[in-house]
């Protein structure tokens, strides 16, 4: 009965609008940093190997500095209020889901779960930043939004390139016969140049 009352305290606050409408417990925020982090740094470890192109690659590398910088002051924070956090992140069943792709579909897919995880991080993060009264807290998140915002609108600047390669792609294939249909009369007169050799 307890644990429900517990589940209960825990559940209303998130019924409101934002994440954090009630002023937020710290150990939650760096706790949810923390994974979003570790989330992250595991993605652009992805991106690198997998990527098809360079922009894709180097988004990768950039989420894993930026991402290992900001876990960096994360668990300084925690280990300064001495709060314990997650050891490990939860799987990311959208990754996996990700990592079966390759090529220009790989790219798209990834850079489009990039930018739909940055706009949460970045909605989370707003919003804790907007509620908390823990000045310390305060300080980290306000170094911590900006970088994460850029994240979101380089995401969004690669969903859009890599759309237009896969579309690219995926035109090339279904076109090959139509352009043989245009240069048909040059593949008659090439067919017409063979017998003249």
């Amino acid at each position: 009965m307890r644990t429900l009352t517990v589940m209960a305290a825990l559940l209303f606050p998130l019924a409101s609008q934002s994440a954090f409408a009630a002023e937020p417990e710290t150990g939650d925020v760096l706790s949810k940093l923390h994974e979003s982090n570790q989330k992250e740094i595991q993605a652009g470890k992805v991106a690198q190997e997998k990527g098809q192109s360079k922009g894709v690659k180097d988004y990768g590398k950039m989420l894993v500095t930026d991402h290992t910088a900001a876990d960096k002051k994360v668990t300084a924070l925690a280990k300064q209020e001495k709060i314990e956090l997650p050891a490990t992140a939860p799987k990311d069943s959208a990754l996996e889901d990700v990592e079966k792709k390759s090529g220009a579909e790989f790219d798209h897919a990834f850079a489009q779960a990039m930018l739909d995880d940055h706009k949460k991080d970045v909605e989370m993060a707003r919003d804790a930043l907007d509620n908390t009264k823990d000045p310390k807290l305060k300080k980290l998140l306000t170094q911590l939004v900006p970088k994460l915002e850029q994240h979101q609108q380089m995401a969004q600047k690669l969903v859009d390139s890599t759309g237009n390669a896969k579309a690219e792609t995926e035109q090339g294939q279904g076109s090959r016969p139509a352009s043989t249909d245009r240069a048909g009369s040059g593949t008659n007169t090439g067919n017409g140049t063979q017998p003249a050799k």
